[in-house]
């Protein structure tokens, strides 16, 4: 690759989604607190608040390991939220993995670190009809990892 190209392999929406996800979860707070206060108890409760520690679950995995992924000239470029971006040769991505929530894909790969850690990160694709857009990390990250295979 050139080493000026720069490839965006996370979506655009991806900070929008984070941050919109975690008000609606914070907005979710005072209803189920009326509702508890309003109703008996029943099983419905139990269930919606399973449902809402899940969704605590995910927004809190999502902060950890959602990042900002690009592939610029030999390198990749990935940024978790609120730390340093961190650069890699082709050469230390793991096997990526991939699992879809609606119309948007989340892709895990781990990284070897220069101290031979493992680095874990998360990348999102959106493929919603306003999105516009038609990235797949995952497939990209397997072809840079195989390029890099073939020319050691």
């Amino acid at each position: 690759m050139a080493n000026n190209t720069e490839i965006k392999l996370s979506s655009s929406w991806t900070n929008v989604g984070l941050y919109l996800g975690t008000i609606v979860v914070v907005l979710m707070i005072p209803v189920l607190a009326k509702v508890i206060q309003e109703q008996e108890f029943h099983m419905g409760m139990l269930l919606a608040g399973a449902i809402f520690i899940a969704l605590i679950g995910f927004i809190v995995y999502l902060f950890m390991y959602l990042c900002d992924a690009r592939v610029i000239g030999d390198k990749l470029v990935l940024k978790k939220k609120f730390r340093a971006a961190k650069h890699y040769s082709f050469d230390k991505i793991g096997y990526p993995k991939s699992f879809h929530l609606k119309r948007s894909k989340y892709t895990t790969v781990e990284m070897q670190n220069e101290d031979k850690s493992q680095e874990k990160y998360l990348i999102m694709n959106n493929r919603s009809l306003l999105s516009f857009e038609s990235k797949d990390a995952e497939q990209t990250l397997i072809d840079l990892r195989n390029m890099a295979m073939r020319s050691k």
